[in-house]
C-alpha cells in the first residue's frame, strides 16, 4: 500500500539523499552512503509523513469552512 506522503517525486528525494549525505559529513566529518542517507529519510517520512499530511488537511478544512462562512455571510447580505 503507498501511503500519501510516500509518494514524493524522484528529483527531491535525490536532494533530500544529497542534503543528508552532505549534512553527516559536515557535522561528524565521515561518509555516509546513499543507503544509510535513504533509511534516514525513510524514519524521518515514516513518522512526520502522517502528521505533516494532516496538519495540511486540516488547514485546508479550516480554509474551506472560513471561505463557506464567508459565502454564506454574502447570500444573507443579499437577502431583502
Amino acid at each position: 500500500m503507498i501511503r500519501k506522503f510516500d509518494s514524493i517525486p524522484k528529483e527531491i528525494e535525490k536532494k533530500c539523499i544529497d542534503e543528508v549525505i552532505t549534512r553527516v559529513q559536515e557535522i561528524e566529518s565521515s561518509e555516509v552512503g546513499i543507503i544509510a542517507a535513504q533509511d534516514i529519510i525513510d524514519i524521518v517520512k515514516q513518522n512526520l509523513g502522517p502528521e505533516i499530511y494532516n496538519t495540511g488537511i486540516r488547514d485546508t478544512k479550516k480554509l474551506l469552512q472560513e471561505r463557506i462562512t464567508d459565502l454564506e455571510t454574502d447570500i444573507d447580505m443579499l437577502e431583502q
